[in-house]
């Protein structure tokens, strides 16, 4: 027994030291110190760093520059004979009759109270009935504004001897009649940077007074297409009546 003592503690002694069994195994692919770590995007810490010129000194945004829309390509372009025939339409507070030819639409908003669509050789034209709350300005403050949204070929505004204006006399209403062509230039939106740039457009528009606020009829399109609705319009303008007051 005393011889073996010594042996058996040195045995103790090497079994702490070296514990039995190879290292675990690690799960998944093994990690090198000498990869760099993952860089983060230097803008999504601050995302206005991606464009320094998205907004002024004071955090407001910039007042953009005004551009112009290329030309718009014509829509269902094709020979139109008017037939002579019409169709009785209302809005509220006036009568009117339109040509067979003439596709009524839903108004877009609230203040178009009708659209229409004119069909031509230049493509559609668009006829939009408008009334305004308060009412949206007298005749010439409108003639005048409708003749900045065409210019001529050196790029100026129509001025105000260009196109044609008529009033009629129809106690109790009086009808102005206005027919402008160029260049199609108004903003695509009230306010908006965008312009339309659409070259050989006419405008058939009709402002009616007489009958609480004023109502706007105006036409827009291809120069062609509004070229035949043009003694259409004329005679249609002249047939609207105000409604009887029940």
């Amino acid at each position: 027994m005393t011889h073996r003592a010594p042996l058996f503690l040195s045995l103790l002694v090497f079994a702490c030291q070296n514990p039995a069994g190879p290292p675990a195994a690690k799960s998944g692919p093994e990690v090198k110190a000498t990869e760099p770590p993952a860089k983060s995007d230097p803008h999504a810490a601050n995302p206005h760093a991606a464009n320094p010129h998205g907004a002024g000194p004071h955090g407001a945004a910039e007042p953009a520059a005004e551009t112009s829309r290329p030309a718009r390509e014509a829509v269902n372009p094709h020979p139109v004979t008017p037939s002579g025939k019409t169709r009785e339409e209302v809005v509220p507070g006036l009568n009117y009759n339109v040509p067979e030819e003439w596709t009524r639409k839903p108004g877009s908003s609230a203040m178009r109270l009708a659209e229409f669509t004119l069909p031509g050789p230049g493509g559609d034209a668009e006829l939009a009935v408008y009334r305004f709350a308060g009412g949206g300005g007298d005749a010439n403050s409108n003639v005048h504004r409708w003749r900045t949204q065409f210019a001529k070929a050196d790029g100026t505004p129509l001025g105000d001897s260009d196109g044609e204006v008529q009033e009629v006399s129809k106690p109790p209403l009086k009808v102005t009649l206005v027919d402008l062509t160029g260049t199609y230039v108004a903003q695509v939106t009230p306010g908006a940077s965008e312009r339309y740039n659409d070259p050989n457009y006419r405008m058939l528009a009709a402002i009616v007074e007489g009958a609480g606020d004023p109502y706007f009829f105006k036409a827009v399109g291809p120069e062609t297409t509004l070229a035949v609705w043009k003694p259409t319009f004329t005679t249609f303008a002249d047939a609207i009546t105000a409604t009887p007051a029940k």
